[in-house]
């Protein structure tokens, strides 16, 4: 083969390969898993498994070194980028009062549904005690008590615990909800100072992009990496831990469908006195795109289009609001987090407390706002999400098997979320 064939030679997208090293990842495991328990060269078979956790681990260190920049830069450009709160008006103030609900409610909407149904449990727990990853979880994780604290306590101790004392010992410390808050904070000073702020503003925005192409180069040994940590996974939990990840297929789908067909067409009900279906009907050309290319992003000219041709909404309004909402509105997504870390837990024995479930609310609905534009953004978020509880992000290889197709899923839900939004704030305009 000549040097130009192989220059034009089709090359596979970074999500069927990721898909390939992880279906390839479960056979080795099952395989390499089985061999090791009857004992036939259990020497070899346990130098595998320690070359697998370290593909893995170099992996998952490589994510966190880009955790915290990654987080300020994101979400301090993400509202800069909105300008001044006050310039924009009254269309800006009900979108982002709007977004932010409805990522909240899926949030919430997620954490009811997997508490009820526990997806995780059902593994032995004598596995559980022998997982290498349950080595790396703090012991704060365990040992933090609801004890005789009200709800309404907890909350406020939650809400103080996010305003850092010292931002050097937040960002030192890897405390994802404290960089957080303090991202929003002096983005929105950044925002209403103007024109004094725009050095600040350049070092911000170039960091952010350097973090964007870092996890870039990231996702390039992804295929190879993922192989390793799936494959270390499975030799650890075996058969148990698939029929777990089919219990929480169905725990997110239950949850992304509940908030896409009652939460959202009740919310237009109510803000617009108007049958949702029609509109409904009226975006399925970009839900479906929204489907096919799991990217909010390339669906985001047809979702345009779709508001301003086929639900007749005012293209003033809507082309301010699916675009804002292409960067920032993430319910499906947000949704799917929330799920995903009570179910990592679970699966690894893990008794997440109330205040923790608190701090996994505030992160999802959070760490939404900087997720869209973020190459590989959703490893990048679950591992935000996953370290604001200190949790292991090793348990990240637990649910890559499906994400790709949950991925189709919470994408549509993402956009019909900006459509809907679309069709609320012009109602609340027009009165």
């Amino acid at each position: 083969m000549t040097a130009n064939n192989r220059k034009n030679s089709p090359k596979l997208d970074l999500q069927w390969q990721i898909l390939i090293g992880i279906l390839l990842g479960i056979g080795c495991g099952l395989l390499f898993g089985h061999f090791q328990k009857t004992g036939l060269h259990s020497g070899f078979f346990l130098g595998a498994q320690r070359t697998f956790q370290f593909g893995g681990d170099l992996f998952l260190r490589l994510l966190r070194m880009v955790i915290i920049p990654l987080v300020f830069s994101s979400v301090f450009m993400a509202v800069v980028n909105l300008g001044n709160v006050r310039k924009l008006g009254s269309i800006g103030l009900h979108t982002l009062l709007y977004y932010t609900a409805t990522t909240a409610l899926a949030v919430l909407t997620g954490l009811v549904l997997v508490n009820i149904i526990h997806p995780g449990f059902g593994i032995d727990p004598a596995v559980l005690e022998q997982l290498s990853i349950r080595k790396e979880i703090p012991q704060a994780v365990s040992a933090m008590e609801v004890g005789k604290k009200s709800v309404f306590f907890i909350i406020l101790e939650t809400f103080l615990g996010m305003v850092p004392d010292n931002i050097a010992s937040a960002f030192a410390e890897g405390n994802v909800l404290q960089v957080i808050f303090f991202a929003l904070v002096t983005a929105v000073v950044a925002g209403s100072l103007g024109g004094v702020t725009e050095p600040l503003t350049g070092v911000v925005s170039a960091i952010d992009r350097i973090m964007q192409k870092t996890v870039e180069l990231i996702m390039r040994i992804a295929p190879v990496c993922i192989f390793f940590l799936v494959a270390s996974l499975t030799m650890d939990l075996g058969l148990p831990a698939l029929a777990a990840l089919a219990r929480y297929a169905v725990t997110v789908l239950l949850g992304l469908t509940i908030h896409a067909c009652i939460s959202l067409p009740l919310l237009v009900f109510i803000a617009t006195r108007k049958n949702p279906l029609p509109l409904a009907k009226a975006a399925m050309p970009a839900l479906l795109t929204a489907w096919s290319t799991a990217s909010s992003a390339a669906t985001l000219p047809l979702t345009m289009e779709c508001c301003r041709e086929r639900a007749k909404l005012s293209d003033r309004i809507s082309s301010f609001v699916v675009t804002l909402g292409a960067t920032i509105n993430m319910d499906g997504t947000a949704l799917y987090e929330s799920v995903a870390v009570i179910f990592i837990a679970e699966l690894l024995g893990i008794a997440l407390t109330l205040p923790m479930q608190l701090v996994i609310f505030f992160t999802a609905t959070l760490a939404a706002v900087g997720a869209a534009a973020i190459p590989g953004a959703g490893l990048v978020t679950m591992a935000i999400v996953l370290s604001a509880v200190g949790m292991p992000l090793e348990g990240i290889g637990l649910i890559l098997v499906i994400d790709r197709l949950l991925d189709q899923f919470r994408t549509t839900v993402n956009v019909w979320g900006d459509i809907t939004a679309a069709a609320v704030v012009e109602r609340l305009e027009h009165g």
